[in-house]
């Protein structure tokens, strides 16, 4: 008999809130946030960027804005994780909404040292107002980058295979499918959320392409070969991360990204 299996418009429904919630704590608790506290003005509040007028703002203070927003992606990756160890046992909606917002926080803290480092774009960038600006030398600061965010990528991957392999229910290869299955449609739910969102912006497809695609096509591109990392031995009884519908979750996370892609898609201008 085969292994009970999450609800799919449940798992499509808190992957979506899941991803909205990581971009959105990233970019206005993060770059906003900072851009406010250190002096500068926010002129633009969009759904994957934030514009600050750094006028008067000092070379650092500048960087630490950038810095910002991968700074909280990995905070609320630590603090996810944390948060796990007292979930009960049969919050399996929690559970793996808890887990799935620590790695995608941790991923896109790593993956912004490897893109950046790479394409020179993005927060830790050599741009006027990425972390890179006038750094020296800045192939090898690049070179350090993409090196330390492949390591730390890798890690993460890791990391977070290992922490969901014991509630991934089922045996053998049976068991690596299904959590491949579970994974790809958080994976995909992801990039379609964030790609609708983005082609809501007002700058154009630039946007789309280096923000809204880049992190969740690219930055969360763990999603799709971690399951490969589980334990192919170990066998889980059980329900395991198999849950009924929830309208409660489902509710909550189509008014959460609607309320997201409406306000802050189309970009508040300030």
């Amino acid at each position: 008999m085969p292994a009970p299996r999450p609800d799919r418009l449940t798992l499509v429904a808190i992957s979506a809130l899941a991803y909205v919630a990581g971009v959105a704590l990233h970019e206005h608790l993060g770059h906003a946030t900072a851009c406010a506290l250190l002096g500068g003005r926010v002129t633009e509040l969009g759904a994957f960027y934030v514009n600050c007028d750094y006028t008067g703002m000092s070379s650092a203070a500048v960087k630490a804005v950038a810095a910002a927003g991968p700074l909280i992606s990995a905070t609320i990756g630590i603090v996810s994780f944390r948060a796990l160890r007292h979930i009960r046992g049969d919050a399996r909606i929690a559970f793996y909404f808890t887990w799935l917002l620590g790695s995608l926080g941790l991923m896109s803290a790593a993956g912004y040292f490897l893109f950046s480092g790479i394409s020179g774009l993005g927060d830790l960038g050599t741009d006027a107002d990425g972390v890179l600006h006038g750094a020296t030398p800045l192939w090898g600061w690049r070179l350090a980058f993409a090196v330390f965010g492949a390591v730390a990528y890798w890690w993460v991957v890791r990391y977070a295979a290992r922490r969901l392999d014991a509630h991934v229910n089922g045996v053998g290869r049976s068991r690596i499918r299904a959590a491949r299955m579970m994974a790809l449609t958080t994976y995909l739910t992801g990039a379609v959320a964030f790609t609708a969102i983005g082609l809501l912006n007002p700058h154009g497809f630039v946007i789309v392409a280096t923000s809204a695609v880049a992190s969740s096509v690219g930055g969360t591109s763990g999603l799709l070969w971690m399951m490969q990392l589980l334990d192919r031995r170990r066998v889980v009884a059980g329900p395991g991360l198999a849950f009924a519908r929830s309208w409660r979750w489902t509710g909550a996370a189509i008014a959460v990204t609607l309320t997201y892609a409406i306000i802050f898609g189309p970009t508040i201008r300030l």
